[in-house]
Parts: C-alpha cells; structure tokens; sequence
C-alpha cells in the first residue's frame, strides 16, 4: 500500500468514528490479531497507550486520483496542476506516519497521525455490514507492526527511527527572539497592532496581584469598565452607552446583570452572591472559545472588589495589554493571572511550539514535555530547522 491510498482510507475511516463501534466478525478477528502483536510492546501508560512508527512509499501519481475525473470535477485545471498538487502532498519518496493504540475493559481505540480508524466496542453485537476497508488497512498494519517488532528484536527499531522518522512530523521548540530574527516580519506585524511602549508599560506594572479595592461596586462602574475597554481595544463604540456596548459585544448569558439597578450597590451585592449559581457567562467580554475568549471576570474579599484578566490566553495577548493598560492607567484593580506568559512573549524569551501539518497548532500543550509553549504554529520552511529543539520520541521496548 502506498501513502495516498493509506491517506484515502485514513481520511474515509476518521470521518465515522465518534463513537465505539461494533464490527463484523471478519474485522473483529483482524483487531485481536492486530493487539496480539501489539500486547508483545511495554505501554507507555497505564491505558495500555503505545506507540509505533513506519513508513510508506509515495507511490505514482495514478495512485494519487484520476486525473481526468478531477478536472471534469473543476479540482485541477491541467495534468501540470494535477502534477504539481502530488508532488506538494507528498513531498517526501517516503511517508511517515505514527500509530497509536490504547486497551481499556473491552475497548479497543487506534490513531493514525491523529486520525481515529479504529473505536471499537469488542463485546457489541456484530453488524451485518463486512467492512473491506477497514479489513485491508488492517492487514496493511498487521505487517507493519510485525515489521516493528522484528526490529525491536534486532535491538535496531528506536535507533532506526530517530534517525529517519520526518521532522515534518515531529514536536519541537524556538525561542520566540530566534524566530523574530529569522522572520523580522512577525516582529513588525507585532508592533503594527501594539506599540513597544505599550508593551514595555504592560511589562513593568502588569502584575498577577492588585492591592486596590472597589469599595463600592455597582453594575454601572462594571459597565464603565467594559466600556473604556472596548474604546482601547477599537471596537465600534459610535454614540452607544457604556451598558450597551457591554449588550454588543458581551457574550449575552449575562445571569442577569444587565438588568439589576446600575446604581445599587446592595443589588449587585445580592447579584454577585447568585449568579454563580446559574453557570452563566457574564464576565465574557471578547466572544470565542476556551483558547480566545476574554473574561473580565469580577472578585471581592473582605477589602472589596477587583477585576482579573486570564493570561493563559496568548492568542489575545494583544487585547489582554490592551484591557490592562486602560484600566490600570484609570486606577482600577485589576490582576492577571499567569501573566508571565504574556510577558515572556512580549519580551521574546518565551519558546513557539512546533507541531506537524496535521495538527491544529492550538492547544497543543500536551504534546511537549520539557518546554510547556502556548502558542503552536508549522513550520513552514526549513530557515528554522538548526534552531529548533526537538521533542524527543519515546523509546519503545518489548515486554
């Protein structure tokens, strides 16, 4: 089998599996052949988590598609296109590709460069349907595994892979400064949406605690905050008020604070001490997920009330200054929590993760384990290759 049809039926296998599964017989007996070979390897983990690389010939470019059928399709518009397109799929004569497989009760689960082909329930029920796709990539990886453990036999396996497995495919690490120097654009597109002297500002006062208290707090001084942040951070505030900017912009699951009296004290009192009840979002000022939400979050003590940022979210690190620096500059409480990671960052003592093309390069934390980056991109090109710092790949052994 060849890189592009393996590629063709990761791609089918990966888009139906969300949940366990049952199989025909055929491909049941498949799955326990496979982990009979798999069960000679020591788990990396306690869900009998393991790792295996190997490698696949790019094959012709007939394996690739059907030329013809592509451009009656509008895919390609000439076989030179259709050349060009295979050749920047598959780069490399030799494609790389890394399998993992875990065993919990009667679950079987197994990826392929992060593609799920199989999640089988074992004890389900067979189904009617004989699946030949998933029978061949099984046979396929059947003798690739028997291929890895001949090597690990040989005591040859782990130095053969460290020396040939695809940086293209591999987790790895660059001082931000490196990168700057190496791409002085990603500097200048920095300093285009901040200025050095914001950034130096947010870096001497920026601070992961406040002394200062609100006395007082009502929805209206909340507003007022929400307010002066959207201003200088350039939102469209035209002739709105400070409480319909915050209805604007705001996530909306407010728990109801836009509707208690702006100027009472004891009704946002009684509101504080409610609303966490309900699990709403009213401190979310910048919609978006968990990697680029903004929460302006309200907290009180015995002293009083004060506000806090999220640092841990690099991607709006710009934004997070920003909010900083209008509301310290108008002497309102507010902390940030790690904040030395934006700090780092805008200093460019802080290290990018590397992660491989297939890989969303957010949230990729959990794949690196000396350096802990929090913003991921690919590496595009190879300016950078001598200055990276490279995961290290496990260390397979037999039982």
């Amino acid at each position: 089998m060849t890189a592009p049809k393996l590629d063709f039926l990761l791609e089918i296998l990966d888009n139906r599996n969300n949940n366990p599964e049952s199989y025909d017989t055929k491909v049941k007996e498949k799955i326990n052949e496979l982990y009979d070979l798999l069960d000679k390897i020591k788990p990396l983990s306690d869900d009998e988590y393991k790792v295996l690389y190997f490698s696949v010939e790019k094959g012709n470019i007939e394996e690739y598609g059907n030329y013809e059928e592509l451009k009656v399709d509008g895919e390609v518009d000439s076989y030179e296109e259709f050349k060009t397109r295979f050749n920047e799929d598959y780069a490399d004569e030799i494609m790389w590709y890394k399998m993992t497989s875990t065993k919990y009760k009667n679950y079987r689960m197994i990826s392929i460069n992060s593609k799920t082909i199989i999640y089988a329930d074992m004890n389900n029920e067979n189904t009617n349907f004989e699946d030949y796709q998933l029978q061949e990539l099984l046979d396929f990886l059947i003798i690739k595994v028997k291929d890895c453990i001949q090597k690990l036999e040989d005591e040859t396996y782990n130095d053969y892979i460290s020396n040939n497995y695809s940086y293209k495919n591999r987790f790895g690490v660059i001082k931000r400064n490196v990168y700057w120097n190496i791409y002085p654009d990603t500097k200048k597109k920095l300093l285009n949406e901040i200025s050095q002297e914001e950034m130096n500002y947010f870096i001497e006062n920026a601070s992961d605690k406040t002394n200062n208290r609100i006395k007082n707090m009502t929805s209206r001084k909340y507003f007022e905050c929400v307010g002066l942040v959207y201003e200088n951070i350039g939102y469209e505030i035209s002739n709105l008020t400070d409480k319909e900017l915050y209805l604007k912009y705001a996530d909306g699951r407010d728990e109801g604070l836009s509707k208690i009296d702006e100027n009472s004290s004891q009704e946002f009192d009684k509101w504080y001490n409610d609303y966490s009840k309900f699990g709403g979002h009213p401190w979310e000022i910048i919609r978006g997920h968990s990697f680029t939400r903004v929460n302006l979050q309200v907290h009180n003590d015995d002293n009083g009330y004060y506000l806090s940022l999220d640092g841990n979210i690099i991607l709006r690190k710009i934004e997070i200054a920003k909010i900083f620096i209008a509301l310290n500059k108008n002497n309102i409480p507010v902390q940030i929590y790690n904040v030395n990671i934006i700090k780092n960052a805008f200093k460019g003592i802080d290290y990018i993760g590397i992660v491989p093309n297939d890989i969303m390069p957010i949230e990729c934390g959990g794949y690196f384990k000396k350096y802990k980056p929090t913003e991921f991109i690919h590496m595009e090109d190879n300016k950078i290759f001598k200055y990276i710092e490279w995961e290290l790949l496990e260390n397979i052994e037999l039982k």
